[in-house]
C-alpha cells in the first residue's frame, strides 16, 4: 500500500516537473485593408521560426471574420516571422522572438494588406549610396538604394512586363552578393542593370548588394550610371591616400567610421540616362629624405636665420611703420594658415574635436596679443609724428627750436 502511494507521488511530480518545463508562447493580432474592412477576413497566416536549437518551426492558422488571428502552444525560446496572403501576395506582419526568460508571453501584431497595382508611375528612386574600398588587392563596391512608394497599392509587375525601375552596378562587376544570398523577388540583372518589378509596398523599401570589380591595379576607372531618376546619389571612398575625380559630383566633408575616413562626393536630381565617370588614383608613396639631404636642408635653414637675424646690422634702419606694418601683416596670416591647418587636420581626423577647440582657443588669445602689439605699435608712430616740426624735421629731444626752418617746438 505504502510502495504504491509512493509511486503515485512520484509520478504526480514528475508530471509536474515536466508541465513547469513545458513552455507555450502565443502570437495574437489583426490584419487590416485600409479601404475595405472585409477584405481581412478568412485570410492565410504563416508563422515561420527557427527553435534556440536550428530545428524549423511552422504554424498556420486563418483569420476570422474581422480580421483577427490568434496562434498558441508555440515552443520557445524560438524566433518567428508572421505573415499573410492576400490576392495571392504575401505581405510580411513582423517579427517576434520569445527568450528563455519569459517563454509564456503573448505578443500581439498589427499589420496591412493592400490591392495590388501595375501603375508605377509614383514610384521615386529616392537615394543611393556606394562605398567604394579597396580589399584584398581588389576593388569593392557596397550599393544600395531606396524606393518610395507614396501610394496604398502594391506595385508589382510580371517578369514579361517593363521592369518598374533599373539601377545601374559598375561596368564589369563581379557576382552580386545580398543579405539573404539571392536578388531581391521581382529582380533581374540583364546588362549591368538591376531592373525592378516589385512588389513595392507602400512606403519605403531599401535594397543592398555588393560586388567585387576587376582589378586594375591601385587606380580605379569606373563609372555610375543612372538609367532612371535618381533623387539623391551619395558616394563614399576609403581614403588609402588617394585623388579622386568624381566628375560633376559635388565634394563635401569627408566622414569617419571609428579609424576609417572616407572622402564623400554628392549629386542630387540626376536625371535619366545620366553617366557620371569616376576615377581613383592612388598617390605615390612620400619618398624617404636621405640623412645627407636632411643635414643640408638643416645647415641651409641655420645660414638663412643668421642672415636674416644679422642683415639690421649692416644696413640702414628700414622705416619703423613700414617695418611694424610687414611684421603686422607677416604675423596675421600666419594665424590664418594655423587657422586653416587646423581645420584639415581635424577634417581628415588628425586631431579630435577636443584637441581641435584647445588649439582653436589658443590661436584666438595669440590673435588678441598680436592686434594689441599692433595697436601700440600705432600709437607710439603718431605720438613721434606729433612732435616733428611743420617742415618735416624730426628734431633733438632737447632742441627747442627747429635747426632747418627756425620755428619754435
Amino acid at each position: 500500500m505504502k510502495q504504491a502511494y509512493a509511486a503515485k507521488a512520484l509520478a504526480l511530480w514528475l508530471l509536474s516537473t515536466l508541465a513547469a518545463h513545458t513552455h507555450a508562447a502565443t502570437v495574437e493580432g489583426r490584419v487590416i485593408h485600409p479601404q475595405r474592412s472585409d477584405a481581412a477576413a478568412d485570410l492565410e497566416v504563416v508563422l515561420l521560426g527557427v527553435s534556440q536549437e536550428g530545428e524549423p518551426i511552422e504554424r498556420r492558422t486563418r483569420t476570422d471574420a474581422r480580421g483577427r488571428f490568434r496562434v498558441s502552444a508555440l515552443p520557445t525560446p524560438a524566433a518567428y516571422l508572421v505573415a499573410a496572403t492576400y490576392r495571392d501576395i504575401t505581405f510580411p506582419g513582423g517579427s517576434v522572438v520569445f527568450r528563455e526568460e519569459a517563454p509564456e508571453e503573448t505578443r500581439e501584431l498589427v499589420f496591412h494588406i493592400y490591392d495590388s497595382s501595375t501603375d508605377g508611375t509614383r514610384l521615386v528612386l529616392r537615394k543611393m549610396r556606394w562605398v567604394i574600398e579597396r580589399e584584398a588587392g581588389a576593388y569593392r563596391v557596397s550599393q544600395s538604394f531606396v524606393v518610395a512608394n507614396p501610394g496604398l497599392n502594391v506595385i508589382l509587375r510580371e517578369s514579361a512586363q517593363p521592369p518598374l525601375l533599373r539601377v545601374g552596378l559598375a561596368p564589369g562587376h563581379g557576382e552580386l552578393e545580398t543579405p539573404f544570398g539571392t536578388l531581391p523577388i521581382g529582380a533581374q540583372l540583364r546588362d549591368g542593370l538591376l531592373e525592378l518589378r516589385g512588389p513595392f509596398y507602400p512606403g519605403e523599401r531599401e535594397v543592398q548588394l555588393a560586388y567585387d570589380l576587376p582589378e586594375t591595379g591601385l587606380d580605379l576607372s569606373t563609372q555610375i550610371r543612372v538609367p532612371d531618376p535618381l533623387q539623391m546619389l551619395e558616394v563614399f571612398v576609403r581614403d588609402f591616400g588617394i585623388r579622386v575625380d568624381a566628375g560633376p559630383l559635388h565634394p563635401a566633408r569627408p566622414t569617419r567610421e571609428g579609424d576609417v575616413i572616407y572622402q564623400r562626393y554628392l549629386g542630387f536630381d540626376l536625371a535619366a540616362g545620366t553617366r557620371i565617370p569616376f576615377r581613383v588614383e592612388a598617390l605615390p608613396p612620400r619618398a624617404p629624405t636621405a640623412a645627407w639631404a636632411e643635414m643640408l636642408a638643416a645647415a641651409l635653414a641655420a645660414a638663412g636665420l643668421l642672415y636674416f637675424v644679422g642683415r639690421p646690422i649692416g644696413r640702414a634702419e628700414p622705416h619703423p611703420a613700414a617695418s611694424e606694418e610687414s611684421a603686422e601683416t607677416s604675423e596675421r596670416e600666419a594665424l590664418i594658415t594655423a587657422l586653416s591647418d587646423l581645420e584639415h587636420d581635424f577634417e581628415t581626423g588628425k586631431l579630435s574635436s577636443e584637441d581641435r577647440e584647445r588649439l582653436r582657443q589658443d590661436l584666438r588669445r595669440e590673435a588678441v596679443r598680436a592686434l594689441s602689439r599692433a595697436r601700440g605699435a600705432q600709437s607710439a608712430a603718431e605720438t613721434a609724428a606729433a612732435k616733428a616740426c611743420r617742415c618735416g624735421r624730426m628734431p633733438a629731444l632737447d632742441d627747442r627750436f627747429c635747426a632747418t626752418c627756425g620755428s619754435p617746438l
